[in-house]
């Protein structure tokens, strides 16, 4: 009986110490660039390191790339000729004016899918008006060619326009 009494006791401080410990030795080496490999790091670092990493690669894409990222919905306006490229995870809903879907295969599920009746866009076909387009994750460059003199969307995510 003693013998488990012992065990736990010693598990318990295991439990409490090792992590108290870890966060403070990492925090002490944070600027070092050699981490021991053994060190545990808590939930809330992984979480405040995930967002400080996403927004160094953001802030490195739009800077060197032109591409813009938006997190929440964005209006924008094309003149005839542009095209709006899409990056993985877009989404996009058609606003008016004149525009056709471009894309670089016409593999099913490589296409624009059109969101609002469920099916997809291949290289050449229009755009409804008030429809949710999406771009989703594949080999296949998808893009908006502008047809009319200017087109209307609201945007969210990644995209380029050339």
């Amino acid at each position: 009986m003693k013998k488990i009494n012992v065990l736990l006791v010693l598990a318990v401080l295991l439990v409490a110490v090792v992590p108290f410990y870890a966060v403070n030795t990492f925090a002490k080496n944070e600027s070092s660039a050699t981490i021991d490999p053994d060190t545990l790091i808590t939930y809330g670092y992984l979480q405040q390191f995930k967002e400080e990493l996403k927004q160094e690669i953001i802030d490195e894409l739009t800077a060197n790339g032109g591409i813009t990222v938006t997190t929440a919905y964005e209006d924008i306006s094309l003149k005839q000729g542009q095209i709006i490229i899409l990056s993985a995870d877009s989404e996009i809903i058609y606003r008016g004016g004149g525009a056709a879907a471009v894309t670089s295969s016409n593999d099913s599920g490589e296409g624009i899918t059109d969101m609002s009746e469920n099916t997809e866009l291949f290289s050449g076909e229009s755009l409804e008006y008030g429809h949710i387009y999406f771009a989703s994750e594949g080999s296949s460059r998808r893009a908006i060619l502008v047809t009319g003199d200017t087109a209307y969307f609201t945007v969210r995510g990644y995209y380029e326009i050339a």
